[in-house]
């Protein structure tokens, strides 16, 4: 079973975006996160990782309000 964290951070980037595997490889392409398996339905990453998924999901949200402020400034 995973620790807490691991299960947290992993549905935080499930809810950020679908596992994007090759089919192969449980591993996603777009974030760099261990999958459940090649099929990639949920992100489960390992303790080594967590710091690493922790900054591209902070970096990830920082575009995103940029994203929304650039498109309220548009109107």
């Amino acid at each position: 079973m995973a620790p807490q964290g691991e299960t947290h951070t992993g549905g935080q980037l499930d809810e950020d975006h679908a596992p994007e595997t090759n089919g192969r490889m449980a591993i996603c392409r777009r974030c760099g996160s261990r999958t459940d398996g090649p099929v990639g339905g949920h992100h489960l990453p390992s303790d080594g990782q967590m710091v690493r998924i922790r900054e591209w999901l902070a970096a990830e949200a920082r575009r995103a309000g940029i994203r929304r402020s650039l498109e309220a400034r548009r109107g």
